[in-house]
């Protein structure tokens, strides 16, 4: 990936699993702990939850805006700003 480039979720997600967790990958270890770094510190309660049920728990836009008693527009905005202060914390850690 070059300095330019934007690093969607998607992208970092790919990287991610196709790397071994084992076997200590010190890149891959940095990801990791940047990502999480990144969560904490750079995202609201909401956020994070959203996130967490959207990518771990794979539910959709629909099942989290029921879930959490808020609309879906609602959800997509939580998840369309985490995103990018993920990527923008993303792109400082690995394109300083």
């Amino acid at each position: 990936m070059k300095r330019n480039e934007k690093l969607s979720l998607e992208q970092l997600g790919d990287l991610l699993a196709s790397r071994p967790e084992a076997g200590g990958d010190p890149e891959h270890a940095r990801m990791l702990r940047a990502l999480g770094k990144a969560a904490v510190g750079e995202l609201t309660a909401r956020q994070k939850e959203c996130v967490g049920l959207h990518y771990r728990e794979g539910k959709s836009v629909s099942e989290i805006a029921g879930r959490l008693g808020i609309r879906p527009s609602t959800v997509s905005l939580h998840l369309k700003k985490a995103r990018a202060h993920l990527r923008r914390v993303m792109g400082y850690y690995f394109f300083p």
